[in-house]
């Protein structure tokens, strides 16, 4: 299942807050099966998005597989169908229901 949310781009700030690569995105990796359950999460390495969607990753000098959780091709799909709607009037844009925190 894909959720598309559109981010109104209104100025070239915005732009360039949304246009991230994942090179320039890192998570932290965590062990669930061992460190949550004791209550004590600590993370095993923090690695680029673009890491994770090579397919593998190195930690502690062990080939880890990696597989992702989300398609680009089907994002795509709903970012142009979106993109339609938003177009042709039938998605309208309106005021925020509710605003997200922020820093």
């Amino acid at each position: 299942m894909g959720i598309g949310i559109p981010i109104p781009i209104l100025d070239e700030d915005m732009a360039l807050f949304t246009a991230v690569k994942d090179e320039n995105i890192y998570t932290q990796i965590y062990d669930y099966s061992m460190d949550y359950p004791k209550g004590n999460p600590k993370p095993l390495a923090e690695v680029s998005y673009k890491d994770l969607r090579s397919g593998t990753i190195i930690i502690d000098e062990k080939k880890i597989i990696t597989a992702p959780l989300s398609s680009y091709y089907k994002a795509r799909q709903i970012a142009n169908i979106l993109k339609e709607w938003i177009e042709s009037g039938r998605f309208m844009l309106g005021e925020p229901q509710q605003i997200l925190p922020s820093v």
